[in-house]
Order: C-alpha cells, then structure tokens, then sequence
C-alpha cells in the first residue's frame, strides 16, 4: 500500500481570508449606497429647505471613500467604489424586476411599494454615474496629494479630494435629474447644484473629527500600513 494511500483523505480545502478591516468597510459603502438611493425617494422638508431622505446617509460614502483611499491606496479604493457601484446597480435592477411582477391578488400594496422602490431610472441612472465619477476622482485626489505630502496634512487630502470630488458628482447628478423632477431654468439649475454641492462639502467638513479617528484606527490595525511593498502596489496606477 502507497504512502499516500495510507495517509487517508486530502482536508477539506479552504482560502485563507486576510487579516484585514478592508471587507468591513467594503461592505459599509454597499450598504450606505444601497440605503441612500432608497432613502432618496422620500422627499424631507426642513422649513423651506427640501432635500430628500437619503441627504444625511450619501455624503458617509465619502467619508469612507477618503478612508480607504488614505488607508489602502488607490487600487484599492477603485475595487471598493466599483463594487459598491454594482450593489447599487444590481440592487436598483431587482427592484424594478419585483416590480414587475404580477401582484398577488391578496397583496395591495403594489403602489406603494413602486412608490418606494421604483424611482425614475434617469435618477438612479445619474445617482450612480455621479457616485461612480465622483468617488473615483475623490480617490484619485486623495492619493496623489499623498504621494506628495506622506503622512502630513491629512486635511489638506481630504478637504482637497472632497472638493473636486463632490463637484463632479453633483453635477453630475443633478445635470440627469434636474428635468425629470421639473427643473428647467438656468437658475434654478444653478442653485439646485450650488445648495447640493456645499451641503455635502461641510458634511465632510463637520465630520472629519470622526475620518481622522477612523484613519487613524485603521492605520494602528493594518498589520502592512507603511510596508514599502504595499505603497508602492498601492499608488501603481497613479504612476
């Protein structure tokens, strides 16, 4: 009998999974992009100011924008944006499939649920190209100002990324959206990007108390934040 007949079955085979926080916060930035697009079919009125149901949940996805581009790089930022852009495209296309389903005749609460889960296609359409552009600049800022700056002026990297990175977004966003909710002048155009873009800008500003902790936790618990192999993997595409 052979050596390797007497030694008995293989082991069952598994993947080692890495030591690493970075699927946590994949994870969160599908959530937060799934949430938001749901959340933004409810219109919210603050006195005169109109916003909708996901403006305190879309701007998060910045904030853990910066913290993976600061903390993972470049390449990995793009895997997150790209797979979070999936969730949230592949989510809104079950929605519209359920919709358009016969409901059964006992269920009536078909209209609501078109109402909530089946907003305008061109919306959906321009949310995610907006998050898609916008969240890959931002990544793109966030990394080339470090590749210059290193470990310093943190700030400078995330004021810096979130500014060109919101504009594009937004404008983005709103160029699809402003006809099918009704916008048609020059001018309310205008102030429908302007309110939207600074409203998101201090968001991150007012947050960035808690970027800095989050960056700053990461950093501690990456057992290859720093590596000199890993920068450099890190900040390739940028080269």
């Amino acid at each position: 009998m052979s050596s390797s007949s007497s030694s008995g079955p293989a082991p069952a085979g598994f993947a080692r999974r890495p030591r690493t926080h970075f699927d946590l916060v994949v994870a969160a930035y599908c959530v937060i992009l799934v949430l938001s697009n749901v959340a933004a079919t409810k219109g919210v009125a603050f006195g005169p100011v109109i916003t909708d149901g996901g403006f305190f949940l879309f701007p998060l996805a910045y904030v853990l924008g910066d913290v993976v581009a600061e903390v993972y790089g470049f390449r990995s930022a793009r895997r997150a944006i790209v797979t979070s852009f999936a969730a949230g495209l592949f989510s809104s296309v079950v929605f519209w499939l359920v919709i358009a389903l016969p409901p059964a005749e006992f269920y009536d609460g078909q209209a609501a649920f078109e109402a909530v889960l089946g907003p305008v296609p061109l919306i959906v359409a321009g949310s995610l190209l907006g998050y898609l552009a916008g969240q890959l600049l931002n990544a793109f800022v966030m990394v080339r100002i470090k590749a210059r700056t290193r470990e310093k002026h943190l700030w400078a990297r995330l004021i810096g990324s979130t500014l060109v990175g919101e504009l594009v977004d937004t404008v983005v966003f709103c160029t699809v959206a402003a006809p099918v909710i009704g916008i048609t002048t020059a001018g309310d155009f205008l102030n429908y990007v302007v309110v939207g873009y600074v409203y998101k800008v201090l968001v991150e500003v007012l947050v960035m108390p808690v970027t800095y902790a989050v960056i700053g936790w990461l950093k501690r618990r990456e057992p290859t934040y720093g590596e000199a192999g890993v920068a450099g993997e890190a900040l390739a595409p940028l080269r």
